[in-house]
């Protein structure tokens, strides 16, 4: 047979047993507190850097969008400044057009007269010097004469030619 149990060291075992239980239990309600807490407090600092982030990407796009619309107004005003310098340009070529063509005229209409005087002298010298003039000196004069017509035909023939791309010129403006 075995012995029976000491009812009385049976009972004290079991005293410390339950001590030890509520002990246990007691540190981990502790544990489980601190941890719920410090749960809490991260759950908070997450809020508030989550907040914060969104106030910081917020403030960042406003800086973005000033940042487009400074860049967009700088190129808005480069684009109106070349317009206006091109403007300038074409209203200097425009003039340097109008004062070619008017150089171009002048020139005609000397290149005319120059014609007519070229006439005029050699009527009146042939009128004059008709019977007093050495045969070879008058061949010289109409070769002189000759050699001018020619001058003459080919500066007519320049005047047509300017006159002609004038004309398309303005045609295609």
């Amino acid at each position: 047979m075995r012995p029976l149990r000491d009812p009385e060291l049976s009972g004290h075992k079991e005293k410390k047993a339950n001590s030890r239980l509520k002990q246990i239990e007691k540190e981990y309600t502790q544990k489980l507190a601190k941890s719920s807490q410090i749960i809490a407090e991260l759950q908070t600092t997450i809020s508030s850097l989550k907040e914060e982030s969104s106030r910081q990407q917020l403030a960042a796009e406003r800086r973005l969008q000033d940042v487009v619309q400074k860049f967009e107004d700088e190129k808005q005003q480069l684009i109106r400044d070349n317009d206006r310098a091109i403007k300038v340009l074409q209203d200097e070529l425009e003039n340097r057009s109008n004062q070619v063509r008017c150089a171009e005229k002048k020139l005609q209409h000397r290149e005319l007269e120059s014609q007519e005087q070229i006439t005029y002298i050699r009527q009146e010298y042939e009128t004059k010097f008709k019977g007093l003039m050495p045969a070879s000196l008058r061949q010289e004069l109409e070769d002189t004469i000759s050699s001018l017509k020619s001058q003459v035909n080919f500066l007519q023939k320049r005047a047509s030619i300017l006159q002609e791309e004038l004309t398309a010129y303005q045609g295609r403006r």
